[in-house]
């Protein structure tokens, strides 16, 4: 059902100090809450819930404001619903009046929202802080024709794939799931093949590769053993156990030199990308391309590449994307050499960095060197909003933590501005406070003088 009006709940209550008594108007979050659009939530996520069926849901505003406030702040799921309990600023930035003793929800309702809205929906959560910036002046409308574009790899929380772990984990996943379903199997492996698994990798530290060889071999050969007698026993295999299968009969096909492989039973999308860097020379999750404003590098789009697309190949889609959340036409697009051959088609203009700067104006020239302003804004988005490793499942939790992550660095930038201003209030009461006190002294000692 969809959630009911907060008018009823935000009446002041007889034995309960009010929010307005004693938090400080001019904290930042404070501000941002009171001008933050929260209608504009329920509007959009409106369709999202049943008219009549159900209880009724939570509030959209403590929905929204606990995802804003996690990904600002760099929590989980559990610990931003465990700080939101010790702080009023936090509270009154989710909707509420006075002080709350208990939690609002449990942390798995968190999960369950972000299922049911989606990731299409999630983008209001970014597209609401560029208007705010562009409401509060902050992003002027010229700024956002011109955009630097680049990608990156959003990693996934697996352990480093490798052969012998992700046959040993097949065999174990199987014969657990044989099991709940009743098949009595003929030779389980679950002993040997956790032994076979340590010997491959001492043999590897070892430099005996034969032996590990002939270990991942046998690995491979019980792998294959088990996928053929759970084949036969199970008449009418579940769903579960059907998807099971068909990973780990993936998982037995697949060769050392094989395209698109399988590098994790429980994501099976995760793909393996090199992007060249010294320190890590392959990730493995998503690609993920980022769109930020040529001056002010704030996060303007952002979109998950299925798969391990061309970077030249993505960049139509994010051009598109940034205009759908603006609602301003492109007009120069700045990106690195990994977009040449790109064959987009449209009226941006697009500056590759490194190219001739014949017959080009200052200005176009500082903004061609603006371009690699997007990699400090990427490098941000994954030590501060949590883009470094996604813990959502599937490839809808890929794009979901994108979004949420782009959107926490944006409220991240509309905090400081506020919180440079508390402190210049705060710095110039204490001054005033000083100036006050001396010219009291001086007062003093004047009157001393004279008597």
């Amino acid at each position: 059902m969809k959630p009911k009006s907060q008018a009823d709940k935000l009446q002041f209550q007889l034995f309960q100090a009010h929010f307005d008594q004693i938090l400080n108007p001019d904290h930042p979050l404070i501000i941002l809450a009171d001008k933050i659009d929260w209608l504009r939530f329920d509007v959009a996520l409106d369709d999202c819930y049943c008219p009549d069926n159900g209880a009724p849901a939570k509030a959209t505003r403590l929905l929204v404001g606990l995802h804003y406030l996690k990904h600002a702040f760099d929590e989980s799921d559990e610990s931003v619903l465990e700080r939101w309990l010790e702080n009023p600023y936090w509270q009154y930035f989710c909707g509420f009046t006075n002080m709350q003793h208990k939690l609002p929800l449990h942390p798995t309702s968190l999960v369950k929202w972000r299922k049911r809205v989606g990731e299409q929906k999630m983008v209001e959560l970014l597209n609401e802080t560029i208007a705010m910036a562009m409401r509060e002046k902050q992003i002027p409308s010229q700024e956002l024709a011109q955009v630097n574009i680049d990608t990156t790899v959003q990693e996934k929380n697996i352990t480093h794939p490798t052969d012998s772990k992700l046959l040993c984990k097949a065999i174990l996943k199987l014969v657990k799931a044989a099991r709940q379903q009743g098949i009595s199997l003929r030779q389980s492996y679950v002993r040997v093949s956790k032994k076979a698994a340590i010997m491959v990798g001492r043999y590897a530290h070892a430099r005996q590769f034969k032996r590990m060889n002939r270990q991942l071999r046998k690995l491979r050969t019980w792998l294959g053993r088990l996928i053929r007698d759970v084949r036969r026993k199970a008449l009418v295999p579940g769903k579960p156990l059907e998807t099971l299968l068909l990973l780990c009969e993936r998982l037995h096909q697949q060769e050392k030199h094989d395209k698109h492989k399988l590098y994790s039973l429980h994501e099976p999308e995760v793909v393996c990308i090199s992007k060249g860097k010294a320190h890590k020379r392959y990730e493995f999750g998503q690609k993920v391309s980022v769109a930020t404003s040529n001056r002010g590098s704030w996060i303007l789009g952002i979109q998950l590449c299925e798969g391990n697309p061309y970077d030249g190949h993505t960049l139509s889609e994010a051009i598109a994307n940034v205009e759908s959340n603006t609602r301003v036409i492109v007009s120069d697009v700045y990106v690195d050499k990994g977009y040449r051959g790109h064959g987009c088609k449209g009226g941006a203009t697009i500056h590759i960095s490194g190219s001739s700067n014949r017959n080009v104006t200052r200005i176009k020239q500082k903004r061609r060197r603006r371009r690699s302003a997007v990699e400090p804004v990427i490098g941000h988005m994954k030590s501060d909003t949590r883009m470094n490793r996604c813990f959502l499942s599937g490839l809808s939790g890929d794009a979901i933590n994108a979004v949420l992550s782009a959107a926490g660095l944006n409220l991240r930038k509309l905090l400081r501005g506020y919180y440079n201003a508390f402190i210049f209030l705060v710095v110039r009461a204490l001054a005033n406070a000083v100036e006050d006190r001396l010219s009291c002294r001086n007062d003093r000692t004047s009157l001393l003088i004279i008597t």
